[in-house]
């Protein structure tokens, strides 16, 4: 192509210098070939075309069926030694996670995608359709609305609320907890209000229907757990900002009036209570984490936010760098670039611009999904880009984090480099330490490490990657979802952990 540099170029090199797309591509020909070409064209050279004088089809065949043969062999010894199971798997220095790991052996294998959906972004097909599915079916949830405040300031220590930064967050509960409506009783049976709860913070864009995907609301479900998905400012489909306020990542401050509303006002006393974050809502999830956790261990005479467990799907560790275009990758980087830009900012132009509309400016004219968050800090509370991370990056303290952690990051993700895992600390307390280094060095942090994935599908079965909904069970269907070993794993670890670690959910 010598010399011509067109970014297009650049992208169809990204594409075909990844050998994973044409695997599945002849992997997909090859079963296609052996279950239906081939059977179908020697029934209709028997059928329509017979002739006693010809050799017969296998005969006449048998040097490209030995080929065909020979090729599907090997493109299952190649997917069977490099396309399924863990690359790693980072236990902190807690012999409870040794309990843990032996209660939840999923863990350790890790998923085995379908031949033909091997690549990370083909997985993104058969998930997306299901997740359409399943957000157009919905899920029953109860929904309740919360007040939150917050400063205008938020760099200022010691800051206090302002009225001019309140707004009304949503949360979605299923099973929902009892009260007069007797259609939301029929999946509240044997939920009683101590049953163990899930907050969910979901990714960017998402909501409780679509977190992305609400497989895992109807996988822990099947293990008995509550879910309480925290739609953050800007995240209920359809409902405005009425301040100027919206941090993408989320808010600690306003995910902690949540935690207390929850639990003195929804839930039963020492009820267990676990902390999921799924993609970009890891961010808030770490950050808050390591603030409770810090806040608990220097000054215990202050209440703090405190968890049996947490889970951490696909986080992207230093949010300063993680959603640059060589790390949050072409072309998710521009889509998601512009429907943040339409979602959070363009559907809320009158109240933005009226609170800055040179910061509203730069962020409609922001050509990454970084430059986005950059240009969004005086939104979030931050007079700028440096003093926004400086105060709400996750990984600034995350050595502070003391409750039980369960992490997931794929080789093979798309959206969340995996460079982002071996990045060395900026932060000097951290010693030069890598984060997969601080993980190691952690207490509870337990960090899995996948060869495939993708980006939060992680579909698992070689040959049938489905499993049974528990939703779908419910009504007595014979209902089936796709199989996500991370769902499952999760789920899985939730209720190891609610027996490994049952003493926390008394402090």
């Amino acid at each position: 192509l010598g010399s011509f540099s067109s970014p297009w170029i650049s992208h169809l090199e990204y594409i075909y210098n990844d050998l994973d797309y044409m695997y599945c591509l002849i992997s997909t020909f090859t079963v296609l070939l052996s279950l239906i070409i081939i059977p179908c064209y020697a029934s209709y050279s028997l059928l329509f075309s017979p002739n006693k004088n010809q050799k017969s089809f296998i005969t006449q065949n048998k040097t490209s069926l030995l080929v065909l043969l020979l090729s599907y062999i090997s493109l299952h010894i190649y997917d069977h030694e490099t396309n399924h199971g863990i690359t790693h798997l980072i236990a902190g220095s807690d012999p409870k996670i040794q309990q843990l790991l032996e209660k939840t052996p999923i863990l350790r294998r890790g998923p085995k995608p379908p031949i033909w959906f091997r690549n990370p972004n083909i997985q993104f097909i058969p998930w997306m359709i299901q997740n359409e599915i399943h957000a157009r079916q919905g899920i029953q949830y109860q929904r309740h609305e919360l007040v939150v405040t917050d400063c205008i300031d938020k760099s200022i220590p010691n800051c206090e609320a302002d009225d001019i930064m309140k707004d009304t967050i949503t949360l979605d509960v299923f099973p929902p907890l009892e009260d007069e409506n007797d259609d939301d009783h029929y999946f509240s049976i044997n939920f009683p209000k101590s049953t163990p709860v899930v907050l969910f913070a979901p990714g960017l864009r998402c909501h409780s229907q679509d977190l992305p995907s609400n497989s895992i609301i109807r996988a822990v479900y099947g293990k008995g757990f509550r879910s309480i998905v925290v739609n953050r400012r800007g995240h209920t489909p359809g409902q405005k900002l009425k301040s100027p306020r919206v941090n993408i990542f989320g808010d600690v401050d306003d995910l902690e009036q949540v935690y207390w509303h929850v639990k003195n006002k929804m839930i039963s006393p020492n009820t267990p209570i676990f902390l999921h974050g799924i993609s970009s809502g890891t961010a808030v999830v770490v950050s808050a984490l390591s603030k409770w956790d810090k806040r608990a261990l220097l000054e215990p005479h202050r209440p703090s936010p405190q968890f049996t467990a947490a889970v951490t799907a696909t986080p992207g560790y230093d949010t300063s760098r993680a959603l640059q275009p060589d790390r949050f990758k072409w072309p998710y980087n521009p889509l998601m670039s512009q429907m943040v830009k339409d979602h959070f900012f363009a559907f809320n132009e009158e109240i933005l611009r009226s609170y800055d509309n040179d910061a509203y400016q730069r962020v409609m004219n922001a050509s990454s999904l970084q430059d986005v968050v950059d240009a969004s800090a005086h939104f979030a509370g931050y007079p700028n880009a440096s003093s926004y991370y400086h105060h709400t990056n996750p990984i600034n303290e995350m050595q502070y984090i003391s409750t039980p952690v369960y992490v997931i990051n794929s080789i093979d993700d798309p959206c969340c480099s995996i460079d982002n895992l071996y990045d060395t600390s900026l932060n000097v307390d951290h010693g030069g330490k890598s984060y997969v280094e601080l993980i190691k060095n952690s207490e509870r942090c337990l960090l899995v490490i996948t060869r495939t994935g993708s980006h939060l599908p992680f579909l698992d079965g070689y040959v049938y990657p489905f499993v049974s909904d528990p939703l779908s069970n419910q009504h007595g269907n014979e209902g089936v979802m796709l199989n996500s070993w991370a769902d499952q794993s999760i789920a899985e670890y939730y209720v190891a952990a609610l027996e490994v670690y049952n003493e926390r959910r008394f402090l």
